[in-house]
């Protein structure tokens, strides 16, 4: 029995190690996609040319505006369910797997929110970008309401806090395609 529960401990840490790995890759990668150089022959960022011919203005706007509709009630949504689960984490292994379950149910509906936008290529890309990782985030949030221990959803925090770094940096990058600022608790 010993052996299993440290096989387990050793496949937890492995499995927060790479999901660091993967968040410490994509920081990296959103940084220094911010700060290429705008030399002639180089090709603009994505959200200069969502900008460009086809996406004037008041598009933009519009579309800025269809974003914030879906993203600030599903923000506010899962900032009372992540309180909701750390009010519970340590005590009540059964109210803290709700606040799970409704974190996850929040995030599914902004993913199918988001992907009716009619976003240009680029911007859309980008959604499609957010999705496929908030769709990883997920998967580790249901998986984490399964546990049968309050040791065993505790064992999950490296790993969620990782998932949620990622999701913030394609927050961000979307953001600022639509040309709204960063978001204000990340």
């Amino acid at each position: 029995m010993i052996a299993r529960a440290e096989d387990r401990h050793a496949l937890r840490c492995a499995s927060a190690r790479r999901a660091v790995a993967v968040l410490l890759v994509l920081l990296v990668a959103a940084g220094c996609a911010s700060q290429a150089p705008q030399a002639a022959g180089h090709a603009p960022h994505r959200w200069q040319a969502a900008s460009g011919p086809g996406v004037g203005g008041d598009r933009m706007k519009r579309l800025a505006a269809d974003y914030l509709a879906i993203a600030l009630p599903a923000n506010r949504r899962l900032d009372h369910e992540v309180d909701a689960y750390k009010d519970h984490a340590h005590d009540s292994l059964t109210v803290a797997e709700s606040a799970l379950r409704a974190e996850a149910a929040t995030e599914r509906q902004f993913d199918q929110l988001l992907l009716r936008i009619p976003f240009p290529a680029a911007i859309a890309a980008t959604a499609h970008d957010l999705v496929r990782v908030n769709q990883d985030r997920i998967g580790l949030t249901e998986r984490q309401a399964q546990v049968a221990t309050i040791a065993s959803l505790l064992s999950f925090t490296i790993a969620h806090k990782a998932a949620d770094a990622v999701v913030e940096v394609q927050v961000r990058i979307i953001r600022r395609e639509l040309g709204l600022p960063p978001p204000e608790n990340s």
